[in-house]
């Protein structure tokens, strides 16, 4: 995938649905979804809708005072700086009597899990006896729930009560940050900085947090892009002596599809990945300039079409509404509610297409085998970098910041306190040097949710390897999974759509008419294609795409 939030990251209770592709994952519909990932790591398929609210944290927000919610369990919009203001009327004087004057910096971290202000108190005063001894700096932890994330960030921008904080390229453009001047440049202290440091990132990494050649910001850490292929049962691939390997496109799935679909017709031969989507990988390129209406054919192509458009598109959907029509996909694939894995498990359907990355899909979904790739490890131009960590221009302490910030990305030692806990209180480390829960505490009952889910944490390369995890050394696979990802050829590329916020929408509605009918293959693309043109014509769809060929052509050229 990427698979932003996967199981080695969120919780059973907690898992959101990645959306279209994985490796595509799309924070804004994260941010204003209520929708369920798949469980990965954790070997669950169970699914929850979890109702993420947009309202900004009250009048304590207007004071730079983001209060958590004071129960004995929260619900993850807690802020360690509340009890912290209280160290000030002396309920904690410990910590402050050893750090004497040293710089205070706020963290600013969203929440995929529950926190107690209790545990939140105990990691921050750990964690400060850390960056006293190390760095000379003390941290106000600053955790709000991800559906407030980004609206409480910006408003706490405008004061200085924020330093380093989380923030989210895709819903929030990088260069949107920069033009409002929200965020520091730190091209000239990252360049300074050690040489740790600037190994921790690569070449695309650094373009991905970066405008006009200036750095203001730093990408999290993870396994960026995705393949697709095919998973399918077992069971009938050994009755029926399938060749999984021989398996490598549509053409050769198809041939497959079909020996099932006879030998087996009371199943579905193919159903989709999730819920109505077919496949969240595909062979075409997303948000193109980190649009939602931007698109180009192949990771080489450079020619700003709509998707529809695409002559990737036309073959995936000539293929899918010919096996629709065949029987091969099941004819409710358009309000299907279950997860393709759970039905190819259960043997309810002989195959679901898939994307992956560094995990074995055989390892997390039990009686499947994989196919060959489908698709060949890529990424979006939206995929690397969408989230990032970095300095608020009013934060009236930079250096501090960024020694924090830096701090983030190299030490292991904080980054495992802050983002699993305590250990021996919130985890523990097993005979086998993985990380796992104590004794009696579960997923459920942990009052320091960052072990369960560190997706929004900067390194998780830095941590101990979990008991869930499927590879023995995360740093090492992502090293050589990074290896294999193609980036397209638009990647780096940004289009302002701030003066285009009708037209935005106007496609958005266009494209949720007609995506997945089509994707699916309930709907032939030759029936509908001139009314998506004409549609297109009318929201001025060519106007901008022929605006943004000509920025994007100058932008090549440079």
């Amino acid at each position: 995938m990427s698979n932003l939030f996967n199981q080695e990251f969120v919780p059973e209770r907690h898992k959101l649905l990645d959306r279209r592709a994985e490796s595509e994952y799309s924070f804004g519909k994260l941010l204003n979804s209520a929708h369920v990932l798949s469980a990965k790591r954790f070997g669950m398929e169970e699914k929850m809708r979890k109702k993420i609210t947009a309202t900004l944290l009250c009048g304590a927000m207007a004071l730079g005072l983001l209060s958590g919610c004071g129960g004995a369990k929260d619900t993850g919009a807690s802020d360690a700086g509340n009890a912290a203001a209280q160290t000030q009327e002396g309920e904690t004087q410990t910590a402050a009597a050893d750090t004497g004057d040293m710089v205070t910096v706020s963290l600013y971290i969203p929440t995929l899990a529950p926190y107690t202000d209790e545990a939140i108190m105990e990691v921050q005063d750990a964690v400060n006896a850390h960056l006293a001894e190390n760095y000379g700096i003390q941290t106000k932890l600053v955790y709000i729930e991800i559906g407030n994330f980004d609206q409480s960030i910006n408003l706490a921008m405008t004061t200085d009560e924020l330093d380093v904080t989380c923030y989210f390229p895709e819903n929030t453009p990088l260069a949107t940050y920069v033009n409002n001047g929200q965020l520091l440049d730190i091209t000239d202290r990252f360049n300074n900085a050690s040489d740790e440091l600037k190994n921790t990132f690569t070449e695309a990494e650094i373009k991905a947090s970066s405008v006009d050649g200036r750095m203001y910001g730093l990408v999290r850490k993870y396994q960026y892009g995705g393949y697709e292929v095919a998973v399918m049962n077992r069971d009938i691939v050994e009755e029926l002596e399938i060749d999984p390997v021989s398996i490598t496109d549509m053409e050769s799935l198809g041939e497959v599809l079909y020996q099932v679909h006879e030998a087996h017709p009371d199943i579905y031969a193919l159903v989709p990945q999730s819920t109505n989507e077919i496949s969240w990988a595909q062979p075409w390129v997303k948000r193109v300039g980190l649009t939602s209406f931007a698109y180009v054919n192949d990771l080489d192509s450079t020619e700003i079409q709509s998707v529809f458009e695409t002559d990737a598109f036309r073959e995936f959907c000539g293929y899918t509404n010919r096996w629709y029509q065949d029987g091969l996909i099941m004819q409710d694939a358009i309000s299907n509610t279950q997860e393709g894995t759970s039905m190819v498990t259960a043997g309810a359907a002989f195959a679901t297409l898939h994307n992956g990355d560094i995990d074995p899909l055989e390892e997390l979904y039990p009686n499947t085998v994989t196919s060959g790739m489908l698709i060949e490890p890529k990424a979006a131009p939206s995929d690397l970098g969408n989230l990032q960590y970095g300095i608020s221009t009013n934060s009236a302490h930079p250096d501090e910041s960024f020694t924090l910030l830096s701090a983030l990305y190299t030490d292991a030692e904080l980054h495992t306190l802050l983002s699993f806990g305590i250990e021996g209180k919130h985890y523990v480390i097993n005979e086998d040097g993985r990380a796992d829960y104590p004794e009696g505490m579960t997923a459920e009952t942990e009052p320091y949710g960052g072990f369960a889910a560190t997706a929004t944490y900067p390194n998780y390369l830095l941590n101990p390897v979990k008991v869930t995890a499927t590879v023995d050394d995360y740093r090492a696979a992502v090293d050589e999974w990074s290896t294999r990802v193609k980036m397209p050829e638009v990647f780096g590329f940004y289009f302002d759509t701030s003066e285009y916020g009708d037209f935005v929408t106007a496609y958005k509605n266009l494209e949720e008419k007609y995506y997945e009918p089509l994707h699916t293959g309930s709907v032939a693309l030759d029936d509908v294609l001139p009314d998506i043109k004409s549609e297109l014509e009318a929201i001025g769809f060519y106007e901008v795409a022929e605006k943004m060929q000509a920025e994007l052509d100058a932008w090549l050229a440079q």
